[in-house]
């Protein structure tokens, strides 16, 4: 038995036997037919799986493929094809490669997926070159492991067999972890090298929660997994309309991209609590029209009945766009992004504030400003809103900020004069608290949301709302922790923005605190001096 460590990305536990899919390129194979021709004959088969994924309402599959034959067709990529180099598979594939390493290089979660995508383009279309055709059969109960997944390579996998899913780089936005957290599949990502391990047929026991899997695992190991599989299935089944009801605290749903709108499927939670609108900015070569982006709020209208609380452009600094022409900077994670960008293009501001007006439901649409670490441009952007509300004779929506700026978290009594609500965004705001680029492997001990510099200002924050009357939710990773969650609710959070697939297990942790005395542990949790003291508190709970 061996035991490989990496990143739980969507929560349950399973075992099975290994797939490795090969989607590994050969660059010393010649091509059979060239460039041109294989972009042609590529963009068929991709449009063929489009209508595919259509027809079997997997809609938002298709739409990552047609941002494939955007790749295919983008003249950064285009434009350094030559006669001398068309037919030459290294020379190619370099191109995509270089490209793809841009993309990796920032710091954002979104353009590390980009950068997938692109790559994963350029291995397509080499085997195209080589007029190599990848055949999968999944047997029932696969564990698929991968380097990496894109709807390119699931289009013809039988998803409905596979139990578990193994990736060795990926992100927690990729689309494979997308898919398996809509599907349900416990999703382990970052296994590294390790991943050789891993041999076809391998027995693998899977805990997507903790990160942990185990390569042939003995007889113990199985049973505890089977052991933690069943009870994750009592913990999934106690989650339901009439005991959510009747409690203390609200779930609301985080959403990012086309594929989340589109696969998003749940009886009750109905409300998102942050609406990502950057991804209707990228993988396009101009900027979207008003219609455009009405269009797809409205489709998020169809898919939530209840509140959506939509994040204005969070793009500038480490998220380039090219038909932008943002400036590179230096520290982009300081630089102008969010708010600062829509203040200085106003334009693009203004038509995504237009766009949010005129929806079909846009009573049921609060606006919310990232990156705000002043009141002056909270005012500056909030009296935007106010004008052309006016101009087009439409009701001002609630408005309020992400909290994510120590200078907003200092300012937080000023604030709450002005903001209908808060949503704070722990992710950034714990690598400018701890000043520890959350994107820096190297760092990794600082980035922890449970260290107590960042309780205390979570916990000051929450109690200026309470006593000013201001909603206040959290939208960062905090608050699909289990562990997390608790800490949150004890300091005195009642609402929590997640993914849908972590929703059972937060709430079977924070229905057990509603018959303690939790204010002895909250003080204890503010005079901790390290989050493993925070942990170690917590856990002796036995909830």
């Amino acid at each position: 038995m061996k035991s490989v460590n990496g990143n739980g990305v969507s929560i349950g536990s399973c075992i099975g036997n290994a797939f490795v899919y090969q989607n590994k390129i050969d660059l010393n194979a010649e091509s059979k037919i060239a460039f041109n021709e294989a972009v042609k004959k590529l963009t068929s088969k991709f449009q063929s799986q489009i209508e595919d994924f259509k027809n079997n309402n997997r809609n938002e599959e298709a739409e990552v493929l047609d941002a494939y034959i955007l790749i295919l067709k983008d003249p950064e990529i285009t434009g350094q094809i030559t006669a001398e180099n068309q037919s030459s598979v290294k020379e190619i594939y370099n191109i995509f490669d270089s490209s793809s390493n841009i993309l990796a290089s920032m710091e954002d979660e979104y353009f590390k997926q980009r950068a997938e995508d692109i790559i994963s383009v350029g291995k397509h279309l080499i085997n195209t070159m080589q007029e190599k055709e990848i055949k999968v059969e999944l047997k029932e109960n696969s564990v698929l492991v991968a380097d990496d997944l894109t709807p390119a390579d699931t289009s013809s996998m039988n998803m409905a067999n596979v139990t578990g899913i193994i990736l060795k780089d990926g992100g927690p936005t990729s689309h494979a972890v997308i898919v398996a957290k809509n599907l349900g599949i416990p999703c382990v990502i970052g296994v590294g090298e390790s991943i050789e391990e891993i041999k076809n047929d391998d027995l693998i026991a899977l805990n997507g929660a903790t990160g942990k899997l185990n390569i042939n695992p003995d007889k113990d190991v199985i049973e505890s997994l089977n052991e933690t599989k069943k009870r994750e299935e009592e913990v999934k089944n106690s989650f339901t309309l009439s005991e959510y009801k009747n409690q203390d605290f609200e779930f609301l749903i985080n959403v990012g991209s086309g594929e989340e709108i589109e696969s998003f499927s749940h009886a009750f939670l109905n409300s998102i609590g942050l609406f990502r609108s950057e991804f209707i900015y990228l993988d396009r070569s101009s900027i979207p029209t008003i219609d455009e982006q009405r269009d797809i709020l409205e489709k998020i209208q169809d898919k939530f009945s209840g509140t959506i609380t939509y994040r204005t452009l969070d793009i500038g600094g480490d998220k380039q766009v090219d038909y932008l022409s943002l400036p590179v900077e230096e520290n982009p994670f300081l630089g102008v992004r969010g708010i600062r960008l829509s203040l200085q293009i106003e334009e693009l501001y203004r038509s995504q504030i237009e766009s949010i007006l005129t929806s079909r439901d846009a009573h049921r649409v609060k606006i919310m400003f990232p990156m705000i670490s002043t009141i002056e441009d909270f005012l500056k952007s909030k009296i935007i809103i106010e004008e052309i509300a006016e101009n087009l004779g439409k009701k001002m929506p609630e408005v309020g900020i992400m909290i994510e700026t120590p200078s907003s978290t200092i300012l937080v009594e000023d604030f709450a004069q002005h903001v209908d609500f808060f949503s704070i965004g722990t992710n950034d705001l714990t690598q400018y608290i701890m000043a520890a680029d959350r994107g820096n492997p190297n760092l990794i001990e600082y980035q922890d949301s449970l260290h107590p510099a960042i309780l205390r200002v979570l916990e000051n924050v929450f109690s200026v709302s309470k006593e000013q009357s201001k909603e206040v939710s959290v939208c960062g990773e905090m608050a699909s922790d289990p562990i997390s969650a608790v800490a949150l609710y004890v300091l005195g959070l009642r609402k929590f923005s997640m993914s849908s697939s972590a929703a059972p297990f937060v709430f079977e942790k924070l229905i057990k605190l509603k018959s303690m005395n939790t204010e002895d542990l909250k003080s204890e949790i503010l005079k901790s001096t390290n989050s493993q003291e925070v942990r170690d508190k917590i856990n002796k709970l036995e909830i």
